[in-house]
């Protein structure tokens, strides 16, 4: 087994043996026994794609994914804001500050791959095993669906574009003519306007617009367009790609946040809005089935906490009945998937009722006790499986939402492994938060239905058994 670190520049790919000096390449012909180190997994995928005769791929390791879960760093710890693999060498200081990748100084930036590599591969064993037990595995089921695309209707991508495009231009009216806000895309206003209403940010600015946006209408106006707009531009992204009208090549990113949630980029299908979400389709003769887990993180804190309260409320729905509490109308169940996930964040901004809701399951705050001073003793937390995330010198309030969510991701993974291994005529095509598209033969639909609930069912009770587990299937995704 060759181990390479490779670059893709003005259309040439370059490489190097990352256990020798001499070893560079210039179009180097990748064996299918190679272990290819990249952060252009895309491009990388579209490369192979061109040569037939692999009867196994090469095992490809994304760096982007393997920096976030060997280091264990979340963004509050790093110095910049966007990864990319020129400021991560920099970052740990394999590269100088002042170095710049031109065709010159690929052999060095290849190089300093390999050292970041080498240098991760001997740091977290328990992470390690991880990668080598689960992650690799996860890699592999994903990158084959990169390579083959996920299929949509391009006619029907067109006229929802169209649609945003008017939308959006209507909220910016809105906010330019009843507002005096002439530049809602720029970030840092976005940033000094909700720190001017006292609004703490939790997660992202797109998500604290809509934590406050039944209470502000700048922000619900700043929610729905930023939402429109990350539509618009996937949307765009699937007309404009390559591959032809019938299907997207979404980059899939296993370890795509510290929690290790699988992501998709360009186009990003899991942040769609449900009433965009139609130009995903089955290829003919084929159906999707969506399944998805219901009350996912709720359910996993109450059986971690072994709350009795809290496990009683998720077999009817904790979402309806914090919303009931908090805003008198279970309806607002959306509403309250905020409110929970933002007292999962540690935001001591939450209204006084929300704050009583959760001091009533005595169980839950002693175990919310607990993982914070798990963080306080040994300044990180993880689950059963790795996946821990650091803390720097400054007090975070983050520890819970890190369990629960890196937990989640965990069962998710192995319900999404058991699925491709034990029933591969379900062909995965979209990672969600809490559940996956898959499109299935009509052949095969009715049989594999309940074979794969049954997987995803047993995944969840494995890690939390004192909950009664739930999930949804349909066969459209919305």
């Amino acid at each position: 087994m060759i181990r390479l670190a490779v670059l893709y520049i003005e259309n040439k790919w370059y490489s190097r043996n990352i256990d020798t000096t001499d070893d560079y390449y210039e179009n180097h012909k990748f064996g299918s026994d190679d272990l290819i180190l990249t952060f252009q997994s895309s491009e990388l995928i579209r490369h192979l794609k061109t040569f037939k005769q692999f009867r196994k791929w090469p095992e490809i390791v994304d760096l982007e994914g393997f920096d976030k879960q060997m280091t264990q760093e979340g963004k509050d710890l790093r110095e910049y804001k966007k990864w990319t693999m020129l400021e991560a060498l920099k970052y740990h200081n394999i590269l100088d500050p002042d170095f710049k990748l031109s065709l010159s100084t690929i052999r060095e930036f290849l190089g300093g791959m390999g050292i970041l590599y080498l240098y991760m591969l001997n740091q977290k064993p328990e992470e390690i095993n991880r990668f080598n037990d689960l992650e690799a595995q996860i890699n592999n089921v994903i990158y084959r669906r990169q390579l083959r695309g996920v299929p949509i209707n391009l006619n029907l991508a067109g006229n929802l574009c169209a649609d945003l495009e008017k939308e959006i231009y209507r909220i910016k009216n809105i906010l330019q003519l009843k507002y005096r806000i002439f530049n809602p895309e720029n970030e840092r206003w976005q940033s000094e306007y909700l720190k001017s209403k006292g609004y703490r940010l939790v997660k992202s600015a797109l998500f604290t617009f809509k934590a406050w946006r039944n209470n502000d209408e700048i922000c619900s106006l700043m929610y729905d367009m930023i939402r429109n707009q990350k539509d618009f531009d996937s949307l765009l992204f699937m007309q404009s790609h390559w591959g032809g009208g019938s299907c997207a090549y979404p980059k899939y990113l296993g370890f795509g946040t510290i929690t290790s949630r699988i992501i998709l980029r360009e186009p990003s299908f899991q942040n769609l809005r449900k009433s965009n979400r139609k130009v995903v389709v089955a290829e003919r003769f084929h159906k999707l089935l969506y399944i998805d887990y219901s009350q996912f993180e709720a359910g996993i804190l109450a059986s971690l906490s072994d709350d009795p309260k809290l496990i009683d409320l998720y077999n009817t729905d904790i979402y309806e009945d914090l919303a009931n509490f908090v805003f008198g109308d279970p309806k607002k169940r959306s509403d309250a998937k905020v409110v929970f996930y933002r007292y999962m964040y540690g935001d001591t901004t939450l209204d006084l009722k929300a704050q009583l809701y959760f001091k009533k399951f005595i169980k839950l705050q002693e175990f919310k006790e607990k993982i914070d001073k798990e963080m306080a003793d040994n300044s990180r937390v993880g689950t059963s499986l790795g996946n821990f995330r650091i803390k720097g010198e400054e007090q975070v309030t983050w520890a819970l939402s890190h369990v629960i969510q890196a937990t989640a991701s965990l069962i998710y993974k192995n319900a999404l492994m058991r699925v491709a291994n034990e029933l591969d005529r379900a062909k995965f095509l979209i990672p969600m938060h809490d559940g996956t598209v898959y499109q299935i033969s009509n052949l095969w639909y009715d049989s594999l239905k309940p074979k794969i609930e049954g997987v995803y069912l047993e995944e969840f009770v494995k890690v939390c058994p004192k909950i009664k587990a739930k999930v949804n299937m349909k066969d459209v995704f919305d």
